[in-house]
């Protein structure tokens, strides 16, 4: 068994910010937060009209502020920003129907449970808000 879920010959070749991400999106998969869709980009890339073959990335640089593994099990205390949280609670139904109309390609009129799910993250922000 693996904490990855990848394929062992996938995890040897993948980079240590993709297996970072994969690991983040696993647990944030199994406690259920919602993250945003990552972002695709085409496949086939051009270049002033020629098709580009193969493209690579050289020179990037990771930055953070505080390093560490964060674990659910060792007490932390997160500097949080209440008016952040406020600014997602005020664009709640902007953002919502980017993710459900743009992302996710399904008009919000047919979701039915949309006031139900609007309720309960809007309940999850104003209780990180007020902490």
């Amino acid at each position: 068994a693996t904490i990855i879920p990848m394929n062992p010959e996938d995890v040897l070749r993948k980079g240590s910010g993709t297996l970072c991400e994969t690991l983040l999106m696993v647990q944030a998969t199994q406690k259920a937060i919602i993250c945003p869709n990552k972002q695709v980009e085409p496949h086939a890339k051009f270049h002033n009209g020629h098709l580009i073959a193969s493209e690579t990335y050289i020179g990037g640089k990771v930055e953070c502020l505080e390093t560490g593994v964060y674990r659910s099990d060792v007490e932390y205390k997160f500097d949080v920003t209440p008016s952040a949280f406020q600014g997602l609670i005020d664009n709640i139904d902007r953002d919502l129907t980017f993710a459900i109309e743009v992302e996710g390609g399904i008009d919000r009129s047919k979701i039915t449970n949309y006031d139900d799910i609007r309720c309960q993250i809007i309940e999850a922000l104003e209780a990180l808000r007020d902490r």
